[in-house]
C-alpha cells in the first residue's frame, strides 16, 4: 500500500469516526425548542379535542375527526416521521373509554402524554 493511498483510507476512517457519531447526535438530540413546540401543539390537540366533546357529546375516536371543523391540520409533534408523530389511543369497553394523547420526547424511549378521563399528564420512558 502506497502512503498516498493509506493517507487516503485514514482520512475516510476519520471523518467516519467523527461524522457518523456527530450525525447521530444531531439527529437524536434533545431539542429545547421543537420539545416546547410540541408541548404546545399537545395543548392545541387537547383543547381541539374537549371542544370536540362539547359539540358531539364524547370525545373523538381518532384525531383525525378534529379536522377540518376543530383543526386546519394535525399539528406535528417533536419528530417527524410514521412512528413519531402524535398517538391517541382508545381503549376500554364502550363505558369506560380511555382516550390517551402522546408523543415521542426522546428516541428510543421517553413519552409524556395525557389521559382525559383523569385530566393529568405522565411521562413514560
Amino acid at each position: 500500500m502506497t502512503l498516498h493511498r493509506f493517507l487516503g483510507t485514514a482520512r475516510g476512517l476519520l471523518r467516519n469516526a467523527i461524522g457518523i457519531p456527530l450525525t447521530l447526535y444531531m439527529a437524536l438530540r434533545p431539542g429545547k425548542k421543537e420539545a416546547e413546540r410540541a408541548q404546545r401543539n399537545a395543548e392545541t390537540l387537547i383543547a381541539a379535542c374537549r371542544a370536540y366533546q362539547a359539540r358531539h357529546g364524547q370525545l373523538p375516536d381518532t384525531l383525525e375527526q378534529l379536522v377540518p371543523e376543530f383543526l386546519p391540520q394535525l399539528p406535528p409533534a417533536k419528530f417527524s416521521g410514521p412512528h413519531f408523530g402524535f398517538t391517541y389511543d382508545v381503549s376500554g369497553p364502550a363505558d369506560a373509554r380511555r382516550h390517551v394523547l402522546g408523543w415521542t420526547d426522546r428516541i428510543p424511549f421517553g413519552r409524556p402524554f395525557f389521559v382525559f378521563e383523569e385530566e393529568r399528564w405522565g411521562y413514560l420512558d
